[in-house]
């Protein structure tokens, strides 16, 4: 077969500025070869979602040209897109929960015969595609009902069903188990293999250098460089998606982080069998494990929708100790988190803080107590966009009696203290009288982790608290939790994201199905053995 002599997606120019002067792409221009499979890569911000958006029609660049196999073309609605051949499997899945998989597949592009859609025809083309990706899916089962995985096949499958060769994927690992991600670049693998080309968002380097073909670099809504994969290497990508700037977490770059010296807790430390036999005569004590901070025991917590989303979970956190919670989404973190902070009811067990049972308490007596949370959507659960700085930081805190009690607050101290918090934290503020929806996401994420942290809490639960943030936001956050640590705050730290798990936890706690899998110490365990466990539970 002779190689393409021309690109299938080329852009010239393309600008795209939102209202009030954001400059989210400026003068991008790149190419897509056919039967390819090119990576798009860029911290938090550098315009990446916004230029997929544009080639799928869901947004229209103020200047630019857009060329489908060499015929400039208009853009301007989605189902031009898909006329031209794109396919977008958003990070979100837009799947309908109620409708059944294949219906969801069908919706808007139903074969009908006469009048009536022919449901037969669907499912014969349905099982003719499947059958050559090799996916395996219960296309009669409620979308709701499916795994993360599972929902993500159906999507791709959807967007085939009409007729994509041209497949855009955003941050499609974001939420699978590493067997899952696996599977999915396979499948992706043997898309290209049969003359797809297939647009991938991502910023995880290892799965870029291991799977992609081409890479393009975003930076500031510019193209910095394009890469032939088998010819570049990471830290080359890195520098190209950060500029001159250094330290870069050692999981961004796929190779195992060194070992810290608070890679593990002082009990924890040393060969297991060492640490169970008893000292020789004249030996220095061991150093004994202090009492939990958090413990909770046969702790379950109803799911919305009926059953039990934590079911009979048992574990512990001592002071100064980072506990990761692995595992896929919908396994039962958000739903841990929350009933440990009093978000949600315990439907059964307990749960102590420092000896304390607080498993009735409401969410002020615990945080009085010395609760802090960091929730997963700083937008919503996080922050008050249209308050201060000062504002926000004061939340929950506005019946202590440094900032006057609940009767008469004392503007100067709030003041001081948020003006602290932003030196501290270092957020980019133009002062504690800025309102929120000013900051950047890692400086919000940086007032949220300001305002958990500015009390010296016994115990933290933070839930996803780097998701959506650049390099260099999630490093500061990564630092953040570490100083707590040290500090002695126990951590509960519930991520999708392994790379961070590994790279920041003392030991790993995996949920399987509501449930405790296992807990691994932080230096002997894999990834793999965490992704078994999180997709199958102990065995």
């Amino acid at each position: 077969m002779q190689p393409p002599t021309e690109p299938l997606v080329q852009t010239w120019g393309i600008t795209k500025i939102f209202p009030g002067g954001v400059v989210a792409n400026e003068d991008v221009s790149f190419a897509v070869w056919p039967g390819t499979l090119h990576a798009v890569i860029g911290e938090n911000g550098a315009g990446k979602t916004t230029l997929m958006n544009v080639l799928y029609g869901r947004l229209t660049p103020d200047r630019g040209r857009i060329l489908v196999r060499g015929e400039d073309v208009r853009i301007d609605s989605p189902a031009r897109a898909i006329a031209l051949g794109f396919g977008l499997v958003a990070q979100h899945t837009t799947l309908i929960p109620a409708l059944s998989a294949l219906d969801n597949v069908i919706l808007g592009a139903e074969p009908c015969r006469g009048p009536v859609i022919d449901r037969r025809a669907a499912r014969v083309r349905l099982d003719g595609l499947a059958a050559r990706l090799g996916i395996q899916v219960d296309w009669q089962a409620p979308a709701g009902s499916l795994s993360v995985a599972a929902r993500q096949k159906v999507e791709i499958v959807k967007a085939l069903f009409r007729g994509a060769s041209i497949l855009i994927l955003d941050e499609p690992t974001a939420t699978l188990a590493p067997q899952e991600a696996e599977a999915l670049f396979a499948l992706l693998r043997s898309l290209v293999d049969s003359g797809a080309t297939v647009l991938l968002v991502t910023h995880k380097l290892p799965e870029v250098m291991a799977h992609t073909d081409r890479v393009t670099v975003l930076r500031g809504g510019r193209v910095v460089g394009e890469r032939i994969t088998a010819q570049t290497y990471r830290e080359d990508l890195l520098a190209l998606m950060i500029g001159q700037r250094t330290g870069a977490p050692a999981a961004l770059l796929g190779r195992p982080a060194e070992q810290p010296e608070d890679a593990e807790a002082p009990w924890q430390r040393g060969p297991l069998s060492e640490r169970l036999a008893p000292p020789p005569p004249g030996a220095a004590p061991a150093v004994a494990p202090p009492p939990p901070a958090l413990e909770v025991r046969d702790l379950s917590v109803a799911a919305p929708g009926g059953g039990a989303a934590v079911r009979s979970l048992a574990l512990a956190v001592r002071p100064g100790e980072i506990l990761g919670v692995a595992g896929v989404d919908g396994s039962g973190q958000r739903e841990l988190a929350e009933a440990i902070v009093g978000l949600l009811p315990a439907a059964a067990g307990t749960i102590r803080l420092a000896g304390k049972d607080i498993t009735r308490l409401p969410v002020m007596a615990r945080r009085r107590l010395g609760v802090a949370f960091v929730p997963e959507d700083r937008l919503r659960q996080g922050l008050i966009l249209d308050f201060t700085v000062a504002e926000n930081f004061l939340l929950g805190r506005h019946r202590d009696p440094e900032h006057g009690g609940g009767l008469l607050l004392k503007p100067h101290l709030i003041w001081n203290a948020a003006d602290r918090a932003i030196q501290d934290y270092r957020i980019r503020a133009a002062g504690p009288g800025a309102l929120a929806r000013t900051l950047s996401g890692g400086n919000q994420q940086k007032l949220v982790m300001a305002r958990a942290l500015s009390d010296e809490p016994v115990l933290l639960v933070a839930l996803q608290p780097t998701r959506g943030l650049d390099v260099e936001a999630a490093r500061f956050v990564h630092d953040s939790l570490r100083t707590a640590a040290q500090a002695g705050t126990a951590i509960l730290l519930c991520s999708l994201d392994l790379d961070e798990l590994l790279e920041v936890s003392h030991s790993i706690a995996v949920l399987y199905n509501g449930g405790l899998a296992g807990v691994l110490p932080r230096g002997r365990a894999t990834q793999e053995q965490i992704g078994r466990l999180m997709l199958e539970g102990a065995r």
